[in-house]
């Protein structure tokens, strides 16, 4: 299918192209894969697109499985793809011909520990871009654990509170159990002195520097809504591994 010029205006895109649509009958999917969707589970779907074949090959990808099939470089962009929480499609040329992977990683659920403006405005960030978020005004390490445990590589915590009691030991469960982003707002000085008592609490100068603090991309955020803006830009670079940059300052794909 390609769309140019007067059809490019009336379909309201802003440019032309080829595209070329795959349809696929739902009862050819691996029933696997439907029941890790209602699972809510990390997983990718590899498709190998043959035209010499009558029926379309896939593969189920979880980022925890062997799998036993299945053309190894789509195998592993599409584990690549799960780590760094990038949903969407990707065509990759392996070996055994042209691959689709169909990436779907769980949507990563959002602890916010203590109430306010900031946390109303990082729920409803984090709604926008189809998270979940859970805010906690007063909890324990304990209670955090539990909010997080279901999927901690995935999780992400925000510690708003700057009670002792309360941030040092949720911060230090969270550093401990492999919570995927942990962050906590605050003065230098407040960062200073969670550092101080994290160690004193045994954990090692790597983990302490695992807190984002203080939070956010610097975008020259003010306001709060502002601030929730630049706390959930910095979320989606931790998951993603990466460093944030100027896309116009890089020089490969956009997407990668």
């Amino acid at each position: 299918m390609s769309v140019h010029d007067d059809e490019v205006e009336r379909a309201g895109l802003t440019c032309g192209g080829q595209a070329e649509i795959l349809l696929q009958p739902l009862d050819t999917v691996p029933a696997h894969w439907w029941d890790l969707l209602a699972e809510g589970a990390d997983a990718a779907l590899i498709t190998r697109l043959d035209a010499t074949q009558t029926q379309a090959v896939r593969t189920v990808v979880t980022p925890g499985d062997i799998v036993p099939e299945g053309p190894a470089q789509a195998v592993e962009r599409a584990r690549e793809l799960l780590v760094r929480r990038r949903a969407g499609r990707d065509a990759r040329f392996t070996d055994a011909g042209l691959g689709l992977i169909e990436s779907f990683p769980a949507v990563p659920p959002l602890v916010i520990v203590g109430g306010g403006e900031l946390a109303e405005l990082l729920v409803a960030q984090a709604h926008l871009l189809g998270g979940q978020a859970t805010v906690t005004a007063t909890a324990t390490a304990e209670d955090a654990d539990g909010l997080l445990a279901e999927r901690p590589a995935a999780a992400c915590l925000i510690v708003l509170s700057h009670e002792r009691d309360v941030d040092v030991p949720v911060l230090h469960t969270a550093l401990t159990t492999g919570i995927a982003y942990v962050a906590a707002p605050g003065s230098r000085r407040t960062q200073t002195r969670r550092a101080d008592a994290l160690a004193r609490a045994g954990l090692d100068e790597e983990q302490i520097a695992r807190v984002h603090g203080p939070i956010g991309l610097d975008l020259g955020a003010r306001t709060p809504a502002e601030t929730a803006f630049a706390v959930c830009a910095e979320v989606l670079a931790a998951l993603d591994g990466r460093a944030p940059r100027i896309l116009r300052e890089g020089t490969g794909p956009i997407n990668a």
